[in-house]
C-alpha cells in the first residue's frame, strides 16, 4: 500500500493550512496502518545571502536565480520491523531532488541527519515568491503615503516564504536487504514539508 503522511508544518508557522493543503494538493488524512512512525523535517538556517529582485520605474520586474544553501534537520522512525530504506530532499514535490541517501542491507530504524542543500529560487515551491513579497512591500509604503517612486529609489528589505519537502520511504528488513521495493507488498513512502524564509533585497530601479 502507497501512503502519504503530511504534516502541514507551514500552519505552525501562521499560514493558511486551507491554502497551502489547496496549493499543494495535499492530504491532511494520516494512514492508520502506517508502517513508518514518524517523519519530520525542520530548518536550521540558510546562507546569509539574499536573493535579489530587479525593477524599473514600473516596479518589481523578477529574481535573480542564483543557487542559495539550505539548512534542514530530518528525522524518519519507522515502526516494528520495519526499516527506513531511502530518505529524499525535495524543492518541488517530488518533481526537483536536492538531496538523497540510500540505505544499505536491513536500512535503518531510525534516520536522523542535518542536510545542506543548495537549490535555485526556480527550483523550489513558493508560498511567496521573492518577487510577490517586493509588490507586497511596495504596495504597503504605497499604502502608508509614500509615492511608487520614492520607493523604488532604494533598495528594500523583504522576506519570501519557499518549502522544502523530505520524503522517507520504509520497507521490512528482507525486501530492504535484496532491495527488492513494491507498494502493493509493504513498501510505503512518507512526505513532510517544512516552510523556509529567506531574505529578499527589493532592488532600487534602474
Amino acid at each position: 500500500m502507497y501512503c502519504t503522511n503530511l504534516n502541514l508544518n507551514a500552519a505552525k508557522h501562521g499560514l493558511s493550512a486551507l491554502i497551502i493543503a489547496t496549493a499543494l494538493s495535499i492530504s491532511a488524512s494520516a494512514a492508520l496502518a502506517s508502517n513508518m512512525e514518524k517523519v519530520d523535517i525542520v530548518t536550521e538556517g540558510i546562507d546569509l545571502n539574499p536573493i535579489y529582485v530587479n525593477a524599473n520605474s514600473n516596479g518589481y520586474t523578477g529574481s535573480e536565480n542564483k543557487s542559495h544553501k539550505y539548512m534542514v534537520r530530518v528525522f524518519a522512525k519507522a515502526k516494528g520491523q520495519n526499516r527506513v530504506w531511502s530518505v529524499a530532499i525535495y524543492g518541488k514535490g517530488k518533481g526537483k531532488l536536492l538531496s538523497k541517501d540510500v540505505g544499505k542491507s536491513e536500512g535503518w530504524p531510525v534516520y536522523g541527519k542535518s542536510h545542506d542543500v543548495h537549490a535555485k529560487p526556480s527550483s523550489l515551491t513558493w508560498f511567496t515568491t521573492p518577487k510577490t513579497a517586493c509588490d507586497n512591500m511596495l504596495k504597503d509604503k504605497v499604502s502608508g503615503g509614500m509615492s511608487k517612486a520614492d520607493v523604488l529609489k532604494n533598495d528594500r528589505k523583504t522576506m519570501a516564504s519557499a518549502f522544502i519537502y523530505f520524503m522517507a520511504s520504509a520497507d521490512s528488513k528482507a525486501h530492504n536487504k535484496k532491495n527488492k521495493h513494491d507498494t502493493l507488498d509493504g513498501m510505503e513512502s512518507h512526505i513532510d514539508n517544512t516552510p523556509y524564509r529567506m531574505p529578499v533585497v527589493c532592488r532600487a530601479a534602474l
